[in-house]
């Protein structure tokens, strides 16, 4: 990932990402384990003023498992009743 360019690439291509999606990928692999809330996550990449439902977050994790899903060096993990982590494969 490429913070300043705001990209993301696997085996040298570019993996086509919604300024959101990569905001928050850039957050879980920034820190490897540690579980992320939807309330965490919705506070931080969510206008304060959405109406927007916490479950937003799901669709944003599916969608970024299904792009990075030949990826081996990483996995997105559900931590059921409480959020998201990366761990690092």
């Amino acid at each position: 990932m490429d913070a300043d360019e705001h990209t993301a690439c696997l085996d040298g291509e570019e993996i086509p990402l919604t300024n959101r999606e990569f905001s928050i990928l850039y957050k879980l692999l920034s820190y490897p384990k540690k579980t992320f809330t939807r309330k965490q996550l919705m506070d931080e990449f969510w206008d304060a003023d959405t109406e927007t439902a916490p479950r937003a977050v799901d669709v944003y994790m599916t969608k970024l498992r299904q792009k990075h899903s030949c990826c081996d060096a990483f996995e997105i993990r559900t931590v059921h009743g409480l959020g998201y982590k990366v761990v690092l494969t």
